[in-house]
């Protein structure tokens, strides 16, 4: 009997405490799934505004390349004869204007040959060029060409803005393109505003896929860094989640305008992960620390429910030793307080028959005596006579 009380109360315990354990352990599985979602959903959402705010304001930047670019080109070469000195006049006045923000013009006829340029700018035919091509072909649009290097006391970038253009030649109507030669500056002080690490990091692509900056294009160039994320981007509308070395990204893409462009944000989730593992290791706590409540109450409440049975069991065997005294203690929940009562109620039955056994046994006794003691007088008298 000690044997298996020992092993109940030890079972019963050990059987529910690795039952909680097990959903303790699934509950921060579970949990930990569901806060991963979370988090990401956060970090789409976060870095969707980020996202926009650079696209709004490179769009921004880009608005004012085009307003510039437009009037430049209805103010002061359409409106001066290109053999006026008026018209050198006042394109040089626009690059004075602007020294900041403008390396140099050129001008070119529909065949690509220079008709005049600042001195920076080269007086080659650039009829192959790309941005030449597309400015001739796309009428009232600029056309925002790649950066091109450019030296001034320092080397620079510049971007090749070109537009088709009318301009006035001894009186006579012609076409061309002109192409300005616009710094990237701006472009630079946007996304270098995004504070780009090795783990989060922006980057601006044409059209075609093509970079335009890359706050590491020193190291692309040199072949010490490659842009993993250009080989899926294209497929990516709103964001993408990708896995590169054991290490899942978040990259989301936003076009720019009509230009084509996009800029494109790019995140590893193990960093964000690692800004929130303050909430996992709090969830995890939580968790812990319900399970052990849990285990000392289901500790608690099973003594609750094995005490008064052994108790019984006790006076059980108590009665088995002819002790008919011993009463069950009335305790414990329901079922159990019952069976404890009728227990009682039992051996107080029990103990009546007994007494009442008893009783008719002394009775009996007496009875026999009686008798006895009658035949032996009566004995006695026969012999006599």
């Amino acid at each position: 009997m000690g044997n298996k009380k020992l092993s109940i109360r030890i079972l019963f315990p050990l059987v529910m405490s690795i039952s909680i354990i097990l959903c303790m352990i699934s509950c921060m599985v579970m949990f930990s799934h569901f806060l991963s979602g979370y988090f990401v959903e956060e970090a789409v959402g976060e870095i969707g505004k980020q996202k926009n705010s650079l696209a709004q304001g490179i769009e921004r930047e880009i608005e004012e390349i085009s307003d510039f670019t437009n009037a430049m080109y209805y103010q002061n070469i359409r409106s001066h004869d290109f053999q006026s000195d008026a018209f050198s006049d006042s394109l040089k006045d626009v690059i004075r204007d602007a020294p900041d923000r403008i390396h140099g013009i050129g001008v070119y006829d529909v065949n690509g040959n220079c008709i005049w340029h600042s001195e920076k700018v080269s007086g080659k035919p650039v009829k192959d060029e790309e941005w030449f091509i597309e400015a001739k072909s796309n009428i009232e649009t600029i056309y925002l060409g790649l950066e091109k290097m450019v030296y001034t006391e320092v080397m620079k970038s510049a971007f090749q803005v070109s537009r088709y253009i009318e301009y006035v030649d001894n009186g006579i109507m012609k076409s061309g393109v002109v192409c300005v030669q616009y710094y990237t500056d701006f472009v630079e002080s946007i996304i270098e505003s995004y504070e780009n690490k090795k783990t989060e990091y922006c980057y601006l692509m044409d059209e075609n896929n093509q970079l335009i900056y890359h706050p590491f294009m020193r190291l692309i160039q040199s072949e010490l860094y490659e842009e993993k994320t250009l080989k899926c981007v294209s497929k990516c509308t709103e964001y993408l989640l990708k896995t590169y070395e054991d290490t899942q990204w978040l990259i989301e893409k936003q076009q720019i305008g009509y230009t084509g462009w996009n800029v494109v944000v790019v995140n590893s989730l193990a960093n964000v992960r690692a800004e929130n593992v303050n909430i996992y290791y709090t969830t995890w706590l939580v968790l812990l620390l319900v399970g052990i409540v849990l285990i000392f109450f289901d500790i608690l409440l099973l003594h609750n429910f094995t005490d008064p049975i052994y108790q019984l069991i006790h006076t059980i065997n108590e009665f088995g030793k002819g002790n008919y005294q011993e009463k069950a203690k009335e305790a414990g929940i329901g079922e159990l307080k019952s069976l404890s009562e009728h227990f009682n109620h039992m051996a107080d039955k029990l103990q009546k028959q007994m007494d009442e056994i008893r009783t008719n046994e002394r009775e009996k006794q007496k009875m026999e005596k009686k008798l006895l003691c009658f035949l032996l007088i009566l004995g006695n008298n026969i012999n006599i006579n």
